[in-house]
């Protein structure tokens, strides 16, 4: 069985249950004497749906620097953050896995399934082949895959928490308001 102690707050791992001793708390707050018992698992899941959101918040700011290259006719600079937001996609991919693995509520798997795909076909399609499918009628499929896959960041988030459900919306509005600009400029 395994035992550890941390202190500031302090934080006691007895097998895989954690007991956080978090500070005296008002009768009705929960825990005992400020005392909560959290599973240790619980806490880990907490902090792979935080790295989800930041991933999410990141491919958005990611795509809108983008399009902003892209605008600017900044092919190179405009690949690497393709890459980028690859890499990004492809660490989506890892923590669905982890999420199917542990069992954990289908959601948080199937939300990130879409965007996973997407990463792959633009990988394919753009950096293997390197094929100009964007003049082409294989364009409405791809972009409306991508739109797809930025609703199930979104929700995600949402199902994390609102406060970071909103930022992600926020960050996808500003996404998208660059994506169709590029096509006016």
């Amino acid at each position: 069985m395994e035992h550890s102690i941390n202190r500031y707050p302090l934080t006691v791992h007895v097998g895989w249950i954690k007991i956080l001793y978090l500070k005296r708390r008002p009768y009705g707050q929960g825990g005992v004497l400020g005392l909560k018992l959290v599973s240790k698992f619980e806490s880990d899941y907490k902090k792979i749906d935080l790295i989800v959101v930041y991933l999410a918040n990141l491919i958005n700011v990611i795509m809108v620097f983008l399009f902003v290259a892209r605008i600017s006719a900044l092919s190179q600079v405009e690949g690497v953050f393709g890459i980028v937001a690859i890499i990004m996609g492809f660490c989506l991919g890892y923590i669905a896995f982890i999420n199917r693995r542990n069992k954990r509520d289908k959601w948080e798997t199937y939300l990130l399934i879409p965007i996973i795909l997407f990463f792959i076909v633009e990988l394919v399609l753009d950096y293997i082949l390197d094929f100009d499918f964007r003049s082409t009628a294989l364009v409405g499929p791809y972009v409306l895959f991508y739109y797809v896959g930025l609703w199930g960041l979104i929700g995600y988030a949402f199902r994390f928490d609102k406060k970071w459900g909103f930022l992600t919306l926020v960050t996808y509005l500003l996404n998208m308001s660059l994506s169709v600009l590029q096509h006016f400029v």
